[in-house]
């Protein structure tokens, strides 16, 4: 707020303490900036498929368009959704993709100056939409930044004849790990942008980030055959003499960074093959914040370990 009021003080900001979220956003919405002055247009900020999607359905119940954005890598994708009846966001994904199939930041990095490309973008997409300039607006189009390549090129994108209307918010993580996701009640607050975090700044369940944002699954998925333990408890364990066979499921290059000094194979979560591990012995796996650990555990026990 400080800063807006140093570049221009005639900017009014208001300011929410408060997660949006399944059971505020739309409260959030159609509260509007004040008493009758409506959003005219809402910028995402996020980085994670259920708040994107909370985002998409909360804009299109009220009506207000948003203007979405995503990196990762080298490359950027922007579109402007639910403006005047266009296509939204479900038209581009009916469906998240399977929890593990699009990489993680830790795998798949982002170019520093990336997020700057992709923000001036959607601010030239706002300033067009609330001084009604909407010739060339993307609506019904997919912007998409190479900078690698420094190029941009485009898709075009229609309203799916089948789509369902969206008359309600769901549960975005049950939606988004691909659970049967239910109408959210009064009881019932959606993490979708949470920010209770696991010690790290990351928060495995909330999807607050893509980092570690890779659900586990049901415990019907999840098959109970390995032990979680805590940083504290294992350096107990190894001051009393534990030595068990330690495995890295990050990245080579984030072992490169940080690892513990007694590692003995660094092998990624997705890739990691029995031949890898040792026959006999206890093994420590370990990663950023335990999902990816996880996940190495129960592809390791489906391959026999």
């Amino acid at each position: 707020r400080s800063r807006i009021a140093d570049i221009n003080p005639f900017v009014g900001v208001r300011t929410f303490e408060e997660e949006f979220t399944s059971a505020t956003a739309l409260r959030i919405l159609e509260g509007g900036f004040d008493e009758g002055r409506p959003w005219d247009v809402v910028v995402d900020g996020s980085d994670n498929f259920p708040t994107k999607y909370l985002i998409n359905d909360a804009c299109d119940i009220v009506g207000v368009p948003w203007v979405y954005s995503a990196i990762l890598a080298f490359e950027g994708q922007l579109s402007v959704f639910n403006y005047q009846g266009g296509p939204t966001y479900r038209d581009m994904m009916p469906t998240p993709p399977p929890p593990g199939d699009v990489p993680s930041c830790a795998e798949g990095g982002v170019l520093g100056v990336l997020p700057g490309t992709m923000g001036c973008l959607q601010a030239t997409e706002v300033m067009k939409i609330i001084l009604g300039k909407d010739v060339g607006l993307l609506s019904g189009r997919i912007l998409v930044y190479d900078a690698l390549d420094m190029k941009f090129s485009e898709v075009g994108l229609k309203k799916l004849d089948d789509r369902e209307e969206i008359n309600e918010l769901i549960d975005y993580q049950g939606f988004c790990a691909g659970h049967v996701a239910k109408k959210l009640d009064d009881d019932t607050v959606s993490s979708g942008g949470s920010n209770d975090n696991d010690g790290e700044g990351n928060n495995a369940n909330s999807g607050r980030t893509m980092d570690e944002a890779e659900t586990t699954g049901s415990a019907e998925d999840t098959v109970p055959e390995f032990h979680s333990i805590n940083p504290t408890e294992t350096l107990e364990k190894l001051s009393n003499g534990w030595s068990p066979w330690v495995l890295d499921v990050r990245l080579q290059t984030e072992h490169d960074i940080v690892a513990l000094p007694f590692t003995d194979q660094v092998a990624p979560h997705r890739t990691v093959q029995p031949d890898q591990i040792p026959k006999a012995g206890e093994v420590l796996v370990y990663c950023k914040a335990g999902v990816r650990g996880k996940k190495a555990c129960d592809r390791l026990i489906k391959l026999g370990i």
